[in-house]
């Protein structure tokens, strides 16, 4: 199934070029936040998928066209990202690493990335597949960490680099709206091979980065493994996993940017910069 939230937080199923509301079938109350409703949806997804499945089948859905799609995971108690991720077509394989980014970053399509006045050397987009976590995951096997997974969904993790006086990852990545996600959550039954899915990004228009998750590292299981001997997962978690940096470019005022991946779909952000700086494309294009 294809998880969504849309105009002021309603969950819905994705029906062809529709949205089916499922408020009814979720049992939403008035003081149930986001983040507790599509909790609810993947904590007791197998108990609900017969109601979900009628619903699909029977109730009329709105256009897409006609509704603003939102971010589908609005506050993870953790956003993991990894760190290097892939073998970036040179067989590359750095130890497993992530950081942890601030769930405030997160902002769903057709939003707009705001570049704060930190004086970085420059702002970065990078083109994520992520992972949603379905439960409580602790000390797991690679083979048991992959019953962990619920879905997926998509990511730009944006990227500060050369921030002055800030030391390691944290404080590069999670400025506000650093995160777009979504535009969906897509259920693992309908993507039964991960390590087959194009990643493309595009700014403005212009194709920078074109990778497959075949090229990854670590598959999921050993990066979810490595993370539940650290801390607990809990249903909901985030966890990206890193891009190819092949194509990482600048993100500057005015742009568009455009993330695809296979069998998840595609989303759109607006980059705004109050203080109009202006990186040379050319010159900052990763080879």
């Amino acid at each position: 199934m294809r998880y969504v939230f849309y105009d002021d937080f309603k969950p819905g199923l994705v029906k062809n070029d529709t949205i089916v509301d499922i408020s009814d079938e979720l049992g939403v109350k008035p003081y149930q936040t986001p983040q507790m409703i599509v909790e609810k949806f993947i904590k007791e997804y197998e108990k609900l998928k017969p109601a979900l499945e009628k619903a699909l089948k029977e109730k009329k859905g709105t256009p897409i066209k006609d509704v603003r799609l939102r971010q589908p995971v609005p506050k993870p108690g953790l956003f993991l990202c990894g760190i290097g991720g892939f073998g970036e077509g040179e067989g590359r394989k750095r130890p497993l690493n992530f950081f942890l980014k601030a769930w405030t970053t997160i902002i769903g399509p057709g939003d707009t990335v705001v570049l704060p006045k930190a004086k970085a050397r420059i702002y970065e987009h990078e083109a994520e597949l992520a992972v949603i976590i379905g439960k409580h995951t602790q000390n797991v096997s690679e083979k048991e960490a992959l019953d962990s997974i619920f879905g997926y969904t998509m990511l730009i993790d944006v990227s500060g680099r050369g921030v002055p006086d800030a030391g390691g990852f944290w404080p590069q990545k999670s400025f506000d709206t650093f995160g777009p996600m979504g535009p969906v959550l897509v259920t693992k039954d309908e993507i039964p091979d991960p390590y087959s899915l194009g990643i493309k990004l595009w700014v403005d228009g212009v194709l920078r980065q074109n990778y497959n998750t075949d090229d990854m590292s670590h598959d999921l299981g050993a990066k979810i493994s490595f993370l539940s001997d650290i801390c607990t997962l809990s249903p909901g978690d985030v966890m990206a996993c890193g891009t190819n940096h092949h194509g990482l470019g600048p993100m500057q005022d005015g742009e568009k940017v455009t993330i695809e991946i296979g069998q998840i779909g595609t989303m759109s952000v607006q980059v705004k910069d109050p203080y109009k700086r202006e990186w040379d494309i050319a010159e900052n294009i990763r080879p």
